[in-house]
């Protein structure tokens, strides 16, 4: 029997409690507020699982479908951007595909004269960050992977929690900074990038500080023990203002980019590997490591499980 919709893949009682829905877009929370998410997306496996059901599943086919359609039509709204007293024509569609599959070497942010009525104008001074949205960008991504226009990623876990990170002399100041996700290989922060320049930028070392005693779930059956475990801790995830959470860096360690976030601000990210981290941050490394190591092999078996079930 095929799987009538996404939500069959999940347990009823995980279910209860989660935001899944029955789209390709839709994320399952590990925690009550949906401050930790896992979509099929962020692991190559599910992503593989996904692919090979959309021609068994007419639901999960008529979705990507619509997606597909969509963006298709971005094709038919032509953009006119001028610089240096050319006139470049192109469509929506071809600047998300060339930002998406990183084949432009524009800022996102550079101001460029744009116009969507004609060659001639008017021309409007704004960045290619104002011209995208969230959601069609997001479409993009979906359908490109399942397309296998996009690399596959290994496992990785998002978050929506704000951790301190210290610097200055002696680690005297502090500030508030985004966790983005837990990865196989490091961790993932964010913050707006003048902040970075002015605060972060020519420190030699910096500090993280991350609860990772949250983290210590051992052994856990199912996705749904993990949301239990985390529920206490759903409304501070991970935050520590406790000097023994302390993870030390050095900046030179970082992978920085910089990206937007659909807001129009200009922000930075900054990728740390687990192996960077200095060793007397080691234990709480491997706190973070065995979580995110358990929780994909629950996924694994989850997917696994419902394969088995389609095929009974």
């Amino acid at each position: 029997m095929a799987f009538q919709n996404i939500s069959q893949l999940f347990a009823p009682n995980f279910l209860n409690d989660s935001i899944l829905t029955k789209t390709l877009g839709e994320e399952f929370a590990l925690c009550e507020n949906g401050n930790m998410v896992f979509h099929w997306a962020d692991y190559f496996e599910t992503c593989d699982f996904i692919k090979s059901q959309l021609d068994s599943n007419p639901a999960l086919m008529d979705d990507f479908n619509h997606r597909e359609k969509a963006l298709e039509r971005l094709c038919l709204i032509p953009v006119w951007i001028k610089t240096d007293n050319k006139i470049h024509q192109t469509t929506m569609h071809e600047m998300y595909e060339r930002y998406i599959l990183n084949q432009t070497q524009i800022d996102p942010f550079m101001p460029l004269d744009i116009s969507f009525i004609s060659s001639t104008g008017p021309f409007k001074g704004m960045s290619v960050a104002e011209c995208f949205n969230k959601s069609t960008y997001r479409d993009f991504v979906l359908v490109y992977l399942l397309k296998g226009k996009l690399p596959r990623r290994d496992f990785r876990i998002r978050l929506k929690s704000k951790i301190l990170m210290e610097y200055g002399p002696h680690f005297s100041e502090a500030h508030l900074v985004s966790l983005e996700q837990l990865t196989m290989n490091g961790i993932l922060l964010s913050m707006e990038s003048e902040t970075y320049m002015k605060k972060i930028a020519q420190e030699a070392q910096v500090r993280i500080l991350i609860n990772t005693s949250m983290l210590g779930l051992k052994d856990a059956k199912n996705l749904n023990e993990v949301k239990e475990h985390l529920a206490p801790f759903a409304f501070n995830l991970l935050y520590s203002s406790n000097k023994i959470d302390s993870l030390v860096c050095q900046l030179s360690d970082f992978s920085i980019q910089s990206s937007f976030d659909f807001s129009k601000n200009k922000k930075v990210f900054m990728f740390i590997p687990y192996a960077k981290v200095a060793e007397g941050s080691s234990q709480g490394v491997k706190v973070i490591q065995n979580f995110v190591n358990m929780t994909r092999d629950l996924v694994r078996d989850h997917y696994q499980n419902s394969s088995k079930i389609k095929s009974a």
